[in-house]
């Protein structure tokens, strides 16, 4: 499998079963990414107009890989997962592989949860509760009200 594929399968993976988790297991009370406080990410307040705000998650890759050009028909070279395969196939190539590692992250922030959107609207109705009428106009004279 390629580098590119193996990514876009991982991702892929992660945001699938999150969303089906989320899915199966809200009726149970069961929340996959529910919203944070920008201040402190790592409570969950139910029914809070301040915790409004989705993780971003750093999916974490550390993967072995190949870079090989292969001196074959057709052959393609590129930047492969590397994986030990067993086999008897011979054939009449050269190739050349070397193996490194490579770290990296990617961020990710997970579709959002019921809990969210219906602390989104908790804030919407408490901002739009709290609206101020518009300030009169006062002259000042050396900051003393007139």
């Amino acid at each position: 499998m390629d580098l590119k594929e193996f990514i876009r399968e991982t991702l892929t993976s992660i945001i699938e079963a999150s969303n089906e988790i989320q899915k199966k297991y809200e009726g149970d009370g069961i929340i996959i990414n529910p919203p944070v406080n920008y201040k402190d990410r790592q409570t969950f307040l139910e029914d809070s107009e301040h915790h409004t705000h989705r993780r971003i998650e750093e999916v974490q890759f550390d993967v072995a890989v190949t870079a090989s050009s292969d001196k074959a028909g057709g052959a393609k070279a590129g930047l492969r997962v590397f994986s030990a395969e067993v086999g008897a196939n011979k054939s009449n190539q050269q190739s050349r592989e070397e193996v490194s590692r490579v770290r990296f992250s990617i961020p990710l922030v997970l579709s959002p949860s019921t809990a969210e959107i219906n602390n989104r609207e908790a804030a919407k109705k408490t901002a739009e509760a709290t609206k101020t009428t518009p300030r009169r106009n006062h002259k000042s004279t050396g900051g003393m009200a007139v």
